[in-house]
């Protein structure tokens, strides 16, 4: 009950709470004029079986896996990334902490290679109908590996110290990549309820660092997202207010500064590939 009245004070009366059973985890789904209930008599069952079920249909054959291995010129292979931010094979079943990839030099490794699909990695899964499952790839040499995420492929999993430059917070995702939080890039999804970090190659200072991951550096397009895990965003919650307007605000504790928490773009929104948001069941 305590985590839920602190999302209730996160989304105020703006939101609809769901309860969320896997590894504790709560989200909120944005609806506005609804009264965010605080009791947990009044939640909705766990969603884990309606997640295991989706994560069994993205599934293919094993032929299909096997035959994309055995390529001569260009092997591929097929992972996919939950809402907590932990990569899988995409044919292991059931996905949890226990059938997750672990070792933090690959996980790190896979990461810093992760980027969107180009035209001419699509047209290789085209014969097959699967050229709109994989929105990412992370190559390896002349492999590919390509990705499909429950939301967005970074999720920040951990708020931590910055215990190199003593002052500020790191987002980590993946192994232990971080990027420094800044309450500024904060978005959230009018779709989902979703809390999201804008991906940014600079300090927390605001000066430019080379670029973690090749979404981190777009460049002249539209920045690239990546989801806050809901564990996280719980411990955000004191830190967001109601806004001026529609809304919230986000208050930095260091300055006292606030800053408005801006709609998530449309093209950073999860597509048909992603698991279907339910507002009974979502992480």
């Amino acid at each position: 009950i305590s985590v839920l009245l602190v999302m209730n004070h996160f989304f105020g009366n703006r939101c609809a709470l769901r309860r969320a059973a896997v590894n504790g985890n709560v989200q909120a789904r944005c609806r506005r004029g609804l009264v965010a209930s605080s009791s947990a008599s009044d939640a909705p069952p766990a969603p884990a079986k309606y997640i295991d079920q989706w994560h069994a249909s993205t599934v293919k054959p094993q032929s299909f896996y096997d035959e994309f291995a055995a390529r001569e010129k260009q092997k591929c292979y097929f992972y996919s990334v939950d809402l907590q931010g932990r990569l899988f094979l995409e044919e292991v079943l059931p996905k949890n902490i226990a059938t997750s990839l672990k070792d933090e030099k690959f996980v790190n490794f896979f990461f810093q290679r992760l980027r969107r699909v180009r035209d001419k990695e699509k047209a290789i899964l085209e014969k097959v109908g699967a050229a709109d499952d994989y929105p990412f790839v992370s190559p390896c040499g002349v492999e590919l590996n390509f990705v499909r995420p429950a939301d967005s492929p970074v999720v920040f999993h951990e708020l931590r110290e910055d215990s190199v430059n003593g002052s500020g917070k790191q987002l980590v995702f993946g192994g232990n990549l971080s990027q420094p939080y800044r309450p500024d890039r904060l978005a959230m999804s009018p779709r989902t309820g979703r809390l999201y970090h804008e991906l940014t190659s600079e300090t927390g200072d605001g000066d430019s660092v080379k670029s973690l991951t090749p979404l981190h550096d777009s460049g002249s397009t539209a920045p690239e997202y990546g989801l806050i895990k809901s564990s996280v965003a719980v411990s955000l919650a004191d830190a967001i207010v109601e806004g001026d307007g529609f809304g919230h605000d986000v208050i930095c504790y260091d300055t006292g500064k606030r800053y408005p928490i801006e709609w998530l773009p449309v093209h950073a929104e999860a597509g048909e590939w992603g698991l279907p948001f339910s507002g009974e069941c979502d992480e």
